[in-house]
Formats: C-alpha cells, sequence, structure tokens
C-alpha cells in the first residue's frame, strides 16, 4: 500500500507497552469511564431514534478483538468493547467464549453477541490488524498512550499477546473516533452491509468508549454483570430496560439450523437463550412450549406466536435454566 501516509515514529517495543500501561492506566480507566471527575456521560439517546448498531471484529493471531459500535440521529456515538473471555451461549452449537464465536461465520457471530447483550445488532464486518493499519494511516494516525501511534505501530501491539493488548484495543478505539477517518467496504474481510457499516462507523466519530460491565467467574472466564449491562444496552444501545426473558432451545427435530434459527426469531422480539443443544431424541413432530410457571405463561404464548408452530403447556416447575422450555418439532421451518 504504497499510497498511505506514514507517521514517522519509532516502533514501540512490547516492555515499552507495558510500562506505559502502568504510566496512563489510571488515566485511560478514568477517560473511558467518561471523565476524570468518574461521572459517566450518558448518552442521549432519543426514545423515537434508537442508534444503529454494528459489530466490529478485528481477527488477529493472538485472538479476536470485537466491539459494538452505535450511533445515529439523537445519540451520542458508542462503542462497547466485549471482552473475548466472556462466557456466552452460541444459539445452535452450546457453550463457549466471545473468543469462540468470533471466530465464526460473521452472521453466526453477531447472533451470539446479539443473545449475549440482549440487543439485536443488524450488522456486522470483520477485518483484520493489516486493514486496521490502513484505516489508522488513512487518519494519519491516532492518539495512543500519550502519543501519536502510525498504522504498522498499532498492528504489531495488537498482534503480540499481552496484558497490554486490550488497554491498547481500548485506545485505539478512543483515538479512531476522535479522528473520524474513513471507512470502506475494502477495510472489512466480511460483512453483510459494507456500506452501511462504512457509513454508520464514520457517523461514530466522538464516540464514548465503554466496556461490557463484567464479574470474574473462573479462570479464563469472564461473566456479564446483569444489572450494569441491562443499564449499558438501555442507555447507550437503544435497548430494553427489562432484562431479556431467558429460554432453553432444544434441537427435537434434528434438523440443522435449529437453534440458530429460532434464535433469529427471539431475540429481537425481548428473548436471550440460555441453553442451546440437542432434545434426548429427535422424534418430536410438534413442537412444545413450555412455561416454567403459570406466570411464564404469557411469555411462552409469545413465542409460539413468534415461531408459527408449537403447543403451549405449563410445568408448574420452574427449570431454573430458563423462563421458557422449547423443545423444536418436525412442525417448526427453519426457512
Amino acid at each position: 500500500m504504497s499510497g498511505r501516509h506514514r507517521v514517522r515514529r519509532p516502533v514501540w517495543t512490547a516492555a515499552v507497552w507495558l510500562s506505559a500501561v502502568g504510566a496512563v492506566a489510571a488515566i485511560a480507566a478514568a477517560t473511558l469511564m467518561g471523565g476524570s471527575n468518574g461521572e459517566r456521560p450518558r448518552a442521549s439517546t432519543s426514545p423515537d431514534v434508537p442508534p444503529r448498531l454494528a459489530l466490529l471484529i478485528v481477527r488477529s493471531a493472538p485472538g479476536p478483538l470485537l466491539a459494538v459500535v452505535a450511533a445515529g440521529t439523537g445519540s451520542t456515538p458508542v462503542a462497547v468493547v466485549v471482552p473475548a473471555t466472556v462466557a456466552l451461549t452460541i444459539p445452535g452449537q452450546g457453550d463457549g467464549r466471545v473468543m469462540d464465536a468470533a471466530e465464526l461465520p460473521a452472521p453466526e457471530a453477531v447472533l451470539a453477541i446479539s443473545n449475549l447483550l440482549g440487543v439485536w445488532i443488524p450488522h456486522v464486518v470483520v477485518t483484520d490488524t493489516t486493514r486496521l493499519a490502513g484505516v489508522v494511516d488513512r487518519a494519519g494516525g491516532v492518539e495512543a498512550f500519550g502519543s501519536t501511534q502510525s498504522g504498522d505501530q498499532i498492528a504489531q501491539a495488537l498482534d503480540r499477546s499481552n496484558p497490554a493488548r486490550a488497554l491498547t484495543w481500548r485506545q485505539l478505539l478512543q483515538g479512531l473516533f476522535a479522528v473520524g477517518p474513513s471507512w470502506s467496504s475494502e477495510d472489512f474481510s466480511e460483512a453483510d452491509d459494507a456500506g452501511a457499516v462504512a457509513v454508520l462507523l464514520e457517523e461514530a466519530q466522538g464516540a464514548v468508549v465503554r466496556s461490557m460491565p463484567t464479574e470474574r467467574a473462573t479462570a479464563g472466564y469472564l461473566v456479564p454483570d446483569p444489572a450494569a449491562l441491562t443499564l449499558l444496552v438501555a442507555e447507550d444501545l437503544g435497548g430494553s430496560s427489562t432484562p431479556p426473558i431467558p429460554v432453553v432451545v432444544l434441537n427435537g427435530s434434528g434438523a440443522p439450523g435449529v437453534g440458530r434459527s429460532v434464535a433469529e426469531r427471539l431475540i429481537p422480539a425481548g428473548f436471550r437463550v440460555s441453553i442451546s443443544e440437542n432434545a434426548s431424541s429427535f422424534d418430536h413432530d410438534t413442537t412444545l412450549v413450555v412455561a416454567g410457571t403459570a406466570a411464564d405463561q404469557p411469555a411462552a404464548e409469545r413465542v409460539q406466536e413468534l415461531l408459527g408452530v408449537g403447543t403451549v403447556s405449563v410445568a408448574g416447575v420452574p427449570s431454573g435454566l430458563g423462563d421458557v422450555t422449547i423443545v423444536v418439532g418436525k412442525d417448526y421451518q427453519t426457512e
């Protein structure tokens, strides 16, 4: 890419990056939370004009980096970093982590992240550090850790596996949206609508960068902080202030793509797939929609309406795994 403008600064070594983290961590943390005084400025989202959302995935050797970008009329742009080690349910495939979902084809990846966050994300793009470096250089470099960094410097930092990598990703997002670079379809290796996402990313200039609220579970795993996540989704991503209704989806027909198809219908309507796996057998002709208690029956009836098939019943005993259990039968059509 001989036409790229390069900021001629020495490439930082891993040691320099790590020492920089210690020097600026407090400042960066305060900035990412919205200000040095600890107050968190809220997105001024209009209830009539929800922001448009896109999932940005950057694939690299140490693992993927993700952010959900929200922009549009009536709202302050926001970029929410989704840590790769957060545990989640991948509809149609079972349990995993964000890093596992991010390596799937883009439509399956964005479905899993939508399920995790509890808000429907209509667009997704995938890129890599080489393409991202081109975006940085077109912007004339970005500010990170108190210095202007070139695309090559950013790419090298993101391609190294070290404790500074996650903070570098957040700093890069903050620097990118501060300058508002141009984006094109050539910047993405996968996209559902490259042109629409390029426009959205450009409209996200000035975006506030946040991190998905999480709690540590076990070594190598994080889990969502439910209350804080619901608040973030409602105030920054235009989602509901009510947590999604958890449902268990069991494939009782044996047909491929059932879990994913059911999730695509339920997640935009305020449901979250908490378990997605095969039923004990594939001989179910009719879809069963089972409410855990009588109080869950309206939710079960809504599920039946969304799926267009099935019978509704009440178990009377909550499963503890979901308010509604769906055993998908052969009467359900994925298309």
